[in-house]
């Protein structure tokens, strides 16, 4: 009786430690199987980016706010054109998808928990933007969400939200893309690119850059032709190459910005104009990538030919 009462002893007290032995293997590699994006990259990408995210938001059927028809189907077009890209995650919210709460969550926890340092990020908007005084008196834009009303900015995502967003975002380039009149942003228009930055666009990409491209500007419209967007075409039409204005194969945001100014002010006689602006950084997003070139600076060219 003794000794069978040792052996249950024994057995108990080795399936005890096997059980705790488990237990610590198991909290060893909780760290690393639980590694947000972020978290893992460390060093430098093979490409440009680790990884390149475009998110799509398209709102057409509002709960408190007008409809605005094609919407949806001008978004999934944009949507289509980034995985066209490359682009490894494009993720999509239209209407209720796209409601105050999802979309205040994207950009507080799913976001700044999944994108990366060495990442590219795309935000496309297609919906309703209003905006509103500031203490200062300054009016300032913001979007409207799938349950929210344009002249309240209860429920809106504003500028001074985004930005702060930018600023936690991990993201090495950061691109916002809005098909809606939204102002406000406090910051100048980027500068035009160096001869180096040409012939070299990929110097530029190792810095830093939030960048924003508006469909309008303050007092005006996003005109729509039928049930698509003005703005949205030409975006189509820019990211199919035709935006890489000296033709060197790199299609740079501030190349795109530029492009939808022109094209999109012409169209309408003036009565749309969208801005491009770098709101911080001074590099700039790459949205295609050309061949990868060195500037080699040498003698001063001799000949007409050497010159052109």
């Amino acid at each position: 009786m003794m000794n069978n009462a040792r052996h249950l002893g024994l057995n108990r007290l080795f399936v005890f430690l096997s059980l705790l032995l488990l237990a610590a293997f198991a909290i060893s590699i909780v760290p690393v199987v639980s590694l947000s994006t972020a978290d893992a990259q460390l060093g430098k990408p093979e490409g440009l980016y680790y990884k390149s995210w475009a998110i799509i938001i398209g709102i057409e059927n509002y709960v408190l706010a007008p409809p605005i028809p094609g919407a949806i189907s001008d978004a999934k077009k944009v949507a289509e054109a980034f995985r066209r890209l490359g682009f490894d995650e494009v993720v999509e919210f239209y209407d209720k998808d796209a409601s105050s709460r999802r979309l205040h969550q994207l950009l507080n926890d799913m976001l700044p928990r999944k994108v990366g340092r060495m990442d590219r990020l795309v935000i496309f908007y297609a919906g309703h933007a209003g905006f509103v005084q500031d203490t200062d008196g300054e009016d300032r834009g913001y979007l409207v969400p799938f349950d929210a009303q344009v002249n309240n900015a209860t429920k809106s995502i504003t500028v001074e939200y985004l930005k702060e967003f930018t600023r936690r975002s991990a993201s090495k380039h950061t691109l916002l893309i809005l098909d809606a009149p939204v102002f406000g942003w406090e910051t100048t228009a980027p500068s035009e690119l160096s001869l180096e930055g040409r012939l070299a666009p990929e110097s530029d990409t190792d810095r830093r850059a939030v960048q924003v491209i508006s469909a309008a500007g303050k007092g005006e419209t996003a005109g729509r032709v039928g049930k698509s967007s003005r703005f949205v075409q030409t975006l189509l039409t820019g990211l199919s190459g035709d935006a890489d204005q000296d033709g060197n194969g790199w299609l740079m945001a501030s190349e795109l910005g530029t492009y939808l100014v022109r094209q999109v002010e012409a169209a309408s006689n003036g009565t749309q104009r969208p801005s491009s602006l770098r709101i911080d950084g001074d590099g700039d997003t790459a949205l295609i990538e050309g061949r990868r070139s060195a500037v080699t600076l040498g003698a001063d060219p001799q000949t007409p030919s050497e010159q052109q």
